[in-house]
């Protein structure tokens, strides 16, 4: 009997991590989703999420005694906790303007804009075939938001894209800290720049939902959180370039979703878009991240 090979049960493992990451990363949609449906302001979605990841970020570094959280590197902190609150922001807005699987598109086009913003921040060269990426990956976009002459570009769709952009920033900030700092350390400071950035809006919007609204609310920075832990957990066991075509996972988990628990069936036009954003998407950043190992990483999101 042949020798289990350790690498393929550590892919294995790491690929199961990945998928059941992004599944509970759907599910952070379509709570969303549910709580927009019953009222909740998006000040108050958008705070009681972080409020829930930051007392949970609590209760991890307290565990090392909060060593975890000394840092030097508070500028790209801030710049990451200001980008990924913005981009949550844009989903949350997105979600509640077009149907649920074609904001979760749009904001993961972050791969076709990774690339851009590591060459104009961090002067990261652009390899020639990475284009092809991008090109295939903007067709998509053209197909799922099909402008029209008399409305170049909905508004919902709007957010959705803005949402893809300033998640690449946060991500190219989220690489080059994740060389130096825990997934503890990171996860701290953007829970907590989230939650002062958030706080004043969800106070002067509050919403008093019904306890089940309060619960899903919850619950939203629960499985952001799990999403987290479990792509660190899958990035420890094999190197995110293997693991990248998983990232649209996320697609087909929420198209289900929206199916079932929306009734929304989404058009030829849109499959076929998603289809191209998808591998537009994986091609880019495959070829990235291949050419810049200074930009790999452990942590995601």
């Amino acid at each position: 009997m042949p020798p289990e090979n350790p690498v393929s049960g550590n892919i294995l493992k790491a690929a199961v991590a990945a998928i059941l990451g992004f599944l509970f990363l759907s599910l952070v949609g379509v709570f969303i989703k549910l709580e927009e449906s019953s009222g909740a302001s998006v000040e108050w979605v958008v705070f009681v999420q972080y409020f829930t990841s930051f007392t949970i970020s609590i209760l991890l570094a307290s565990k090392n005694k909060f060593r975890d959280l000394k840092t030097k590197k508070l500028g790209l902190h801030l710049i990451r906790g200001v980008t990924g609150v913005l981009s949550f922001t844009c989903v949350v807005i997105a979600i509640s303007k077009i149907p649920l699987v074609n904001a979760t598109l749009l904001n993961n086009t972050t791969p076709l804009f990774i690339p851009v913003i590591s060459f104009i921040w961090i002067k990261s060269i652009i390899d020639k075939k990475i284009w092809w990426g991008i090109f295939t990956g903007l067709i998509g976009i053209i197909l799922i938001l099909r402008p029209s002459p008399d409305q170049l570009i909905k508004e919902g769709d709007l957010y959705g894209l803005a949402a893809g952009i300033f998640l690449a920033i946060a991500y190219v900030a989220l690489k080059i800290l994740t060389k130096t700092e825990s997934f503890i350390t990171v996860i701290f400071y953007y829970s907590f720049v989230s939650v002062v950035i958030s706080l004043p809006f969800a106070v002067n919007n509050w919403s008093n939902p019904p306890a089940h609204i309060w619960i899903l609310g919850i619950l939203t920075g629960v499985c952001f959180i799990s999403y987290l832990l479990l792509l660190q957990y899958a990035y420890k066991l094999a190197d995110a370039i293997k693991l990248s075509p998983l990232n649209y996972s996320i697609v087909v988990f929420t198209g289900i979703f929206d199916w079932i628990i929306f009734n929304h069936v989404p058009e030829l036009l849109t499959l076929l878009g998603i289809v191209l954003v998808s591998a537009g998407g994986i091609l880019a950043l495959r070829l990235h991240e291949k050419d810049n190992e200074r930009l790999k990483h452990s942590v995601h999101g």
